[in-house]
């Protein structure tokens, strides 16, 4: 029987409206330095990187850096970082917010399961979590990246042997299809992916990236039949 779930943090907020900000600022940006580059040549630069796996983190500040290193020449990358900083600060703070499900989603889910959250080096999904009171739906969190891109499968064995659960009693819910989804599948967890992000660019490359569900939006979860309690 289900009865722990771990939700990858960064799918709880909301991060559409903070990404076209950032991509209207750097486009911005990068035609002042002598780029010239429409937004639809902009996005194809973009979708590529994201699509091909060119990410290690996902953090936004890798992703300036991968963009300036396919438009310009060496060393610019970090220039156009420095100069687009305060855009990022401001962007986080004003345009980072919880999904509107994502509060009703989880005060369902809590009252059935335990919950865990996973996070990687980027604190600011946890300040956004604690601000909107999130915080306190979780059972237990999780820092689970290093500096590569393979989340840590030990951390996760550590943590299941430590509640006593076996794999097929937890869900893994994110949005990788080369991280969250391969790391639920290799362990024996049910992977469910959620589509409503930059990532659902990702198409699976082997059988451990093909999730057991796909949503599309996270308040879908409550009604699968994975979380429906029997009467």
């Amino acid at each position: 029987m289900l009865n722990f779930i771990f939700v990858v943090g960064r799918i709880l907020i909301d991060e559409k409206n903070f990404h076209s900000y950032i991509d209207s600022r750097l486009l911005y940006l990068l035609n002042q330095f002598g780029t010239r580059i429409d937004n639809r040549s902009y996005q194809a630069v973009k979708y590529d990187i994201i699509k091909n796996r060119k990410l290690v983190k996902n953090g936004i500040e890798e992703l300036v850096l991968q963009i300036c290193r396919v438009l310009m020449p060496t060393g610019y990358e970090k220039m156009i970082l420095k100069y687009i900083h305060p855009s990022i600060e401001f962007a986080e703070k004003h345009f980072l917010y919880p999904h509107d499900d994502a509060i009703s989603t989880l005060d369902i889910l809590f009252k059935n399961f335990k919950i865990g959250i996973i996070v990687d080096q980027d604190e600011k999904i946890l300040r956004i979590l604690g601000k909107y009171e999130l915080d306190r739906y979780f059972n237990c969190c999780i820092c689970s990246y290093e500096e590569n891109s393979e989340p840590d499968k030990e951390i996760f064995k550590l943590i299941l042997n430590t509640l006593k659960k076996r794999p097929r009693e937890t869900v893994l819910v994110g949005d990788r299809l080369d991280t969250h989804i391969q790391l639920a599948n290799t362990l024996g967890m049910i992977s469910i992916r959620l589509t409503k992000s930059i990532f659902s660019l990702q198409k699976a490359t082997n059988q451990n990236e093909i999730p057991n569900f796909i949503l599309n939006k996270l308040g879908e979860l409550v009604n699968t039949s994975l979380t429906k309690k029997p009467n």
